[in-house]
Order: structure tokens, then sequence, then C-alpha cells
């Protein structure tokens, strides 16, 4: 279209209320009609450039002033990178500017002469907040893709070493500006003005982590150190600040610090990580540290609890009983003489009771409290976070939690982000317990656990409550105390020392909620938005928006549930390359119907360990979290079946394995198993698996199991037995069992 029909849109996007919904001033979506008109061809356009010179011009003349700030935004981030590729071509970016990103970038950025980083070629000078906020907003995001993946953004290091000093220098600004704002700076919402300094942190963080504090670089180096340890010291925002701290510890930063910039992390990891749990915190007006333990159903673990906590003993000093009452019985121990600084800790008391779906009715109370017994594969945690979370329980002081599970982490991160001030400390996997004939106070015999590694732990962590000890310590005692996983880690009870986070914690942990774990995300998000799901539609690719901007919820715990169930299968329990090292790795954008989830075998953990990146495609944000859970499931053992990392499995066997994968996962889920039949049904056709392979039987195999939970060879053979020889014939083709595009050939 010519200029004039683009040029009318604005002029009425100017005029007063009413002819202008927004009034004299251009909105989102006037702006968003006028690049509708500018984009419709004419007979005369190039092929493949619809927008000329004349339309092109409107759009550059606009003055933030005009619009409003979600119309600005819009042009800023939307349209004029567009318009810059549809008129110049994108061959080479003209302009002044030295591009940074790939010229096919969604997100183009360049840096100027002047040191800032801007979305357009031809942006000179300092730009608008808004403009410098999304500059800096794409430069921190390509860093975060780049270095994460351990590879090097070479046009950032080309830069002349004055180009990066000027560049530092306006990030430390911008960084500044924003953490000193008591409202949002102009022209930017709340989440905008908190992304502009942790863009700022992330590409100040990419700057200096191969500068030495020594020779020519030391100025620059020593500038910005000082300014990131300032800006994580200074951090309102609870969880920006941990990942600040996580990022100046990170291997490839830490490489060139010296003694005393070392000394700075330390004292900001353990600002942002207390190291010690003050017992203060649960001590009654006694001075007794007050604590309850719920007992999980099953194993007769209450009746157990009851008979193995009394007499046990810490400095001497035993457990006796004292009250009890329906469903719980109250145990004390005294220390002679009083421990802890200046004698304020007099002894312990302990409430056993039974667990009734409130393993977190304990939050926000001045005790602490642990859960032993069964996870029902995740599931009583779930439910317990469902309950507190409706009561409103939120921890505003301190408060330490224990739990005894065969699957604790998999809600570490619900637990810290969303009750307070809860310190958690939760087992790897599976503790041991040893079963014998006990006798209750009745006399009466029952089969219960003679001795648990949980109350061993438990006897452990009061012994060093009492003492007052820091939690690397506690960790050694309780290390001490139990037999442990060997072969995964040691002690199999996950502290909050800085040890526990680099191996696990950070696997485990999703600070921004971007579905990318914190063991390697390098950027912070703010205003992240959840697409709507489509039941219907659970596997249909669909535009979602920019795979950055998308919450991460249902990808994050997809990965979490993929690492315990890697406990449960024979294919992978004891797999030293696939037992507990999935990593979630967020979204990534593709539009093609095949490419559904990637598994990078060469991902690494914080420490440097080797782990299993799991990313999913953005045109499945939309898909309910139980769905996606089963994809992954099943994707998890075809995938590396296929890539070698899983062996010893047929092409039938690989898929009649991820099936079984997929439906203990739909097993677990707290969904109905008519919800389990929905999602079924949809995972077989984007599979294109044969559509009379049914749920229910494979689903009662599962329920029968007693070890394997997950699947094994066993269960795959006995419903191989139930199949068609047709159907099990049609497995045997390589593209049945795998997604793509039409019926497999």
């Amino acid at each position: 279209m010519s200029g004039n029909s683009v040029g009318k849109i604005f002029t009425q996007a100017r005029l007063p209320a009413p002819a202008s919904p927004s009034g004299t001033k251009i909105s989102k979506s006037e702006l968003k009609d006028a690049w509708t008109e500018a984009l419709r061809p004419e007979a005369a356009d190039p092929a493949g450039k619809p927008v000329q010179q004349a339309e092109g011009v409107y759009f550059k003349d606009l003055k933030q002033g005009e619009m409003t700030s979600a119309a600005w935004k819009y042009l800023q981030s939307e349209i004029l990178p567009k318009m810059q590729k549809l008129l110049q071509g994108e061959a080479q970016p003209v302009g002044p500017n030295t591009p940074i990103s790939p010229p096919s970038s969604n997100r183009p950025v360049f840096v100027n002469a002047d040191g800032w980083a801007v979305p357009l070629a031809d942006t000179l000078g300092q730009p608008a907040l808004s403009t410098a906020e999304e500059g800096l907003y794409r430069l921190a995001l390509l860093v975060s893709q780049t270095a994460q993946n351990g590879k090097a953004v070479k046009e950032l290091d080309a830069l002349p070493m004055s180009t990066r000093a000027k560049l530092a220098d306006n990030l430390i600004s911008l960084a500044k500006q924003s953490q000193g704002a008591t409202a949002p700076l102009p022209g930017l919402d709340a989440a905008e003005t908190a992304q502009l300094r942790s863009s700022a942190f992330s590409g100040l963080w990419y700057l200096a982590k191969d500068l030495k504090p020594s020779g020519t670089t030391a100025q620059l180096q020593g500038k910005i150190h000082g300014a990131l340890v300032q800006l994580a010291d200074k951090e309102t925002n609870k969880w920006l600040g941990k990942h600040e701290a996580r990022m100046l510890d990170r291997p490839e930063y830490r490489k060139n610090l010296s003694a005393d910039q070392a000394k700075d992390v330390k004292e900001i990891f353990e600002a942002r990580h207390p190291q010690k749990f003050d017992v203060g915190n649960l001590l009654d007006n006694q001075g007794f540290i007050s604590w309850e333990h719920l007992c999980g159903e099953g194993e007769n673990f209450f009746a157990s609890m009851k008979l193995e906590i009394e007499g046990q003993s810490i400095g001497g000093a035993k457990f006796v009983k004292k009250g009890s009452g329906s469903g719980y019985q109250d145990y004390e121990l005294k220390f002679d003489p009083p421990r802890g600084e200046n004698g304020r800790v007099k002894g312990v008391r302990v409430r056993v009771a039974e667990y009734h779906d409130d393993m977190y009715g304990n939050v926000g109370k001045k005790k602490g409290f642990s859960y032993g017994g069964h996870s029902d594969i995740g599931e009583n945690q779930e439910r317990s976070m469902v309950e507190a979370l409706a009561k409103g329980l939120k921890a505003n002081k301190p408060q330490l939690a224990v739990f005894d599970l065969c699957a604790g982490l998999d809600n570490l991160d619900d637990a810290l982000e969303k009750l307070g001030e809860l310190e958690v400390l939760t087992t790897f996997g599976s503790s041991y317990f040893w079963k014998g004939t006990l006798k209750d106070e009745f006399g009466t015999e029952f089969e219960g656990v003679r001795k648990s590694e949980g109350t061993d732990s438990l006897i452990a962590i009061w012994e060093s409550l009492s003492k007052e000890e820091a939690y690397e310590p506690m960790r050694e005692r309780v290390k001490d105390a139990i037999y442990s996983y060997a072969h995964l880690r040691n002690p199999n009870v996950v502290f909050p020392t800085l040890e526990d986070y680099r191996e696990v914690r950070w696997m485990h942990l999703d600070g921004d909620g971007d579905g990318r774990m914190d063991a390697n995300d390098l950027l912070y998000q703010f205003g992240l938005r959840s697409a709507q799901k489509d039941t219907a539609k659970e596997f249909v690719l669909k535009d979602n928006g920019p795979a950055d901007e998308l919450s991460g919820e249902a990808p994050k715990n997809a990965v979490l549930d993929l690492n315990v169930a890697s406990h449960y299968n024979t294919t992978t329990e004891g797999n030293s390359a696939v037992e507990h090292k999935f990593n979630g790795a967020g979204y990534y954008e593709s539009s093609d119907a095949a490419d559904l989830v990637r598994f990078n075998v060469a991902g690494t953990n914080h420490d440097g360990s080797k782990v299993i990146d799991v990313s999913f495609n953005s045109g499945l944000a939309h898909t309910t979290r139980e769905a996606l859970e089963g994809l992954a499931q099943y994707s998890a053992i075809v995938n590396l079946a296929d890539q070698g990392v899983i062996t010893g499995l047929s092409e039938v066997e690989r898929k009649l394995m991820g099936l079984t994968f997929a439906a203990f996962r739909l097993n677990y889920d707290g969904q109905s198993r008519q919800n389990d039949q929905r999602v079924w049904k949809q995972l077989l056709d984007v599979l294109r698996l044969p559509s009379d392979l049914p749920y229910g039987p494979l689903a009662t195999l599962l329920d029968g199991e007693e070890h394997n939970y997950s699947g094994s060879i066993d269960i795959v053979s006995q419903y191989k037995a139930e199949l068609s020889a047709a159907t099990v014939k049609k497995l045997e083709a390589k593209g049945v069992g795998r997604p793509g595009v039409g019926a497999p050939s």
C-alpha cells in the first residue's frame, strides 16, 4: 500500500476521544492496524518487500510522548526491527552500529559507538530508556542462550576494549537507575524496570568473566566485579538476589578472581543462602527445641516411630514419653547441662503424629517439622502443598523442615518459593529402613520398622541444632549416621550448603519460573506469561508467542518428575548417565512437527558434571502438565535409546518401554483415569503409534509393581503379550512411535 492509507490511520489515531478510543495518544491496537495496512502488498511492491520507504517514514518518525507505553514498547521491539529487515534486506544490516546477534535473529541487537545496546542498526548516542531496556534485554538474552551452551558471543568479544568499557559503564548506570527506583522508571512498567537491572547483571557478568584482575584488564575487571557485588548485595528482590549470588559462583566467573574477590563471592553467597539455622526460631518458652514428626501410611510407620524414638539419646540424655492423644504421642529429652549459646537450649520436645495430607501443616508455627514415609511418587507432597496454600500458610520467620522420602526434591522449588522463610532438607533418593517384628505398649506384636535412616538423620540434626552448629557440620553428622546412596551421592539428605547447591539444589530450582533450572540459567526474567491451556489439542503446535516470554511451570515439573521416575525403571536405574541426570532447559522455537522435545546429553550442571538438558518446543506451551509429562517420559526412553545412552532395547521394546514410562507418570499425576485416557489417546496420535494400544492393561501392570514402579522389561513383555501380532508388527517400523507429519512410512 502507499503511505497515504497508513498516514490516515495515524491521523485518526491522534484525534481526541471519542474519534480515537485512546484519545490523542496512539494506542497499541491502533499501531497494529497501521502496521497491518503497511504490510498489505501492492502490485508494484517487490517480492517479499511490501513495506516501502513512504510507509516506513511514518513509523520511524513516531515519538514516545505521542504513544501509550504499550504502543511504544511494541514499536521498538516488534515493528522497527521487522521494518529494518524489509527495507534493507537480511544479508547485512545497514547502519553505523555493530551487530552482535546473527543476521537472522528474531531479536537483533547492536552496540553503538557510545556503548549502548540497542535493537536497531541506526540508533545513535544514548537511546530512550525503553529502547535501552529492550536493547539490553536482547543482549542479555543472547548472552544467556549462547553462554549456557558453553559457547562465546564472538561479536561481543570482538568489540574494542574501549567500546566494552563504555558498554560496561552504561550497564552499571542502567542497573543503578533500576535498583534505586521506588516506582517504575519512565516509559517502563514494574516488570521492565526490574528486568533492566537483571539484564544489566547478565551483560556485566559476561563482560567480566574472561577478564583478569591483573595487567591491562585489571581496572575494567575490578570495576565490573565491584558493581556486580554491589548489585547482588543491595538487591531487594529475594529470588533475583539468589540468582545473582549463583551467577558469581559459576566456575567460568570464579576462575579469574583474586583471593579478595573470591572472598566477596563467598560472602554474597552466604548472605543470600544462610549457612546456619538459628535454633532460637524453634525454641519454645521453656527453651526446648519444638518439633513435630509426621508418619506416613503403610509399613506401620506411626506405631514403629513411637517405639523407635523412645530411648534414642543425644549427648547421654534420652527421649521419654509424655502426653498422648488420638493420632499422636509426645516425647521429651532434657540436657544436663543445657546446650547452645549461654545454655539456652534446654532439650528437645517432639510430637510424633499421623500424617493426613498435612506435610506442611506446621508452616508458620514456631517449631520444626518432618515427615517420614512413602511419597506416593511425589503425590503426598503435592496434596500437602495444595492444602497449605489453600489455608494461606506461610513462614514469616525462618523455619526448618526435614523430609525423608523416596522423591523429595521434586517439590523443593514450590516449597521454597511459596511457603515463605522455609528451609527444607530432603532426601535425594529412597532412604533405607529395616523391618521386623515389634511389640506395641500393650504387648501386641506387629510387623513394622525397627530401624530407619530417617530417624538416624533426625537424631543427628537435633544433635547439631542443640549445639548450634552450621549446616556443614550438620551435614557431616548425617553423613556419618546413615548408609546413603553411595553410587549417587553422599549423604542422601540434601542441605543448603554450597556443595549441595552446586551439585544438586540448583538443578532442582527454577527461581524465575522460565522452565530452565537455575543450574544453567544465566538470565533472571520478569513478566513471564502463561499460555491458555487447550486440552483438546494437547500436542498440536501453536504460536504461543516468543519462547523467552513464556512461563515454564509445566516443563519444570515434567523434568523434575522425570528424575523421580528414573529411580524406578530397569533401563534407567543404575545407569549413571541417566539416573537423576535430567536438567530443565526451558523452551525453544521450532515449527517442525517432529521436533517436540530435545535431549542434549552433553549438558553440564553448575558444578561442571554431565547432565541431560531437556527442552520443549514453545508451540507446546498450551499443553497441560500431565500431557507434557507423558510426552517427556515416553520421549526420554525412545530418544536416549536412539542415541545409545540407554541400551538393550529393540525397536519395539523401546516404544513399549516409553509407553510404560509415560503410563507410570499418568498413574501418579493426581488426575483421574478418565483424564489419563484423554491424554493417552492424543499421545498415541502425535507419536503416530497404533490407536489400539490400550492404556488400562498397562496401568494395571504398573499398579501391581512393588519396586519398578515406572517400568521393567518384564512389564513390557507382559504388555506386549496382550497386543495383536499386527500391532506388534507395526511397531517394528522406524517411523512409528516418533512424531512427524502424516502417517509413518
